[in-house]
């Protein structure tokens, strides 16, 4: 086998001119698009971090949001209680106001009723003692002036 010195610096020349084009067309795209790459996950992967941060501080204000809520609904709550408690001791002054002017109305009416049934008693008692009376004298007296007189005496019974 025999060595030829012109086809060996044939296949040299050609296997430069080939890394030559190699490198120009296909290494130089092929090492952009790489490094295109690397840059596109570099920054997907700064994306998410910031997302992540994004995610902790959304996520403590949502929290510190429904403590907050939480507080509201508590004092809310309270409110209510104090509110209830309220009405309840209003309604309790109600009902007694209510009920001291029944009674008082009522001991009005008994009082009324009591003067009335004094004055029917006492005309009811100056007519049985004319009738008894007109029934022991036999004889009638003026009603009328037997009703005054009968009326004077039971005053100065009194």
């Amino acid at each position: 086998m025999e060595i030829l010195l012109q086809q060996v610096l044939t296949q040299i020349v050609g296997f430069l001119l080939l890394l030559w084009l190699l490198r120009k067309y296909a290494w130089g795209p092929l090492l952009q698009s790489l490094e295109d790459r690397r840059s596109k996950i570099a920054a997907e992967q700064s994306e998410i971090l910031a997302s992540k941060e994004s995610v902790k501080i959304l996520q403590g204000e949502y929290e510190a949001k429904i403590r907050e809520i939480k507080q509201e609904a508590i004092l809310k709550i309270q409110e209510a209680i104090v509110e209830g408690q309220k009405v309840a001791k209003e309604i309790t002054v109600s009902a007694r106001k209510e009920a001291d002017a029944m009674l008082s109305k009522g001991k009005e009416n008994i009082s009324r009723e009591m003067a009335l049934a004094k004055v029917q008693l006492r005309n009811e008692v100056a007519d049985i003692v004319i009738a008894t009376a007109s029934k022991v004298i036999r004889k009638e007296l003026d009603a009328q002036k037997n009703e005054a007189l009968v009326l004077q005496y039971m005053d100065e019974l009194r």
